[in-house]
């Protein structure tokens, strides 16, 4: 996969922000990108797909773990995320650990979706 290839809004917030490392050492990974590059877009995706107006929009889970159900994030029901599971899957296996936005830091079963202050969360 090429960096054209990913997505365009990551790429396009890379572009806007600049590219210069918060971590100079890093190396990049066998694709050219370092894996900060890769949770920054990561991170872009996420930002912009929990944006919402009601709590009926936050409807869209995305699984990031198996034992913590306030860990899966979510994501407005009309965010086109069907390539994010496969981009998540590319990441890690370049060898990046995924950094993923907003961690409650709680595995609460009962947590309902809801859209807080525009952004759709755990409640």
């Amino acid at each position: 996969m090429i960096a054209s290839d990913l997505s365009p809004k990551a790429m396009v917030f890379i572009a806007v922000c600049g590219t210069s490392s918060p971590h100079p050492d890093e190396e990049p990974t066998s694709t050219g990108l370092a894996c900060w590059e890769y949770n920054m877009m990561i991170k872009v995706e996420f930002l912009v797909g929990q944006e919402c107006a009601s709590d009926v929009q936050c409807d869209q889970v995305i699984p990031v773990g198996d034992s913590c159900p306030t860990a899966n994030r979510l994501l407005n029901i009309d965010f086109d995320a069907r390539y994010l599971p496969d981009f998540i899957e590319y990441i890690e296996s370049v060898d990046c650990t995924v950094k993923y936005p907003r961690d409650r830091g709680d595995c609460d079963p009962d947590a309902e979706p809801v859209c807080e202050m525009g952004t759709c969360t755990w409640m």
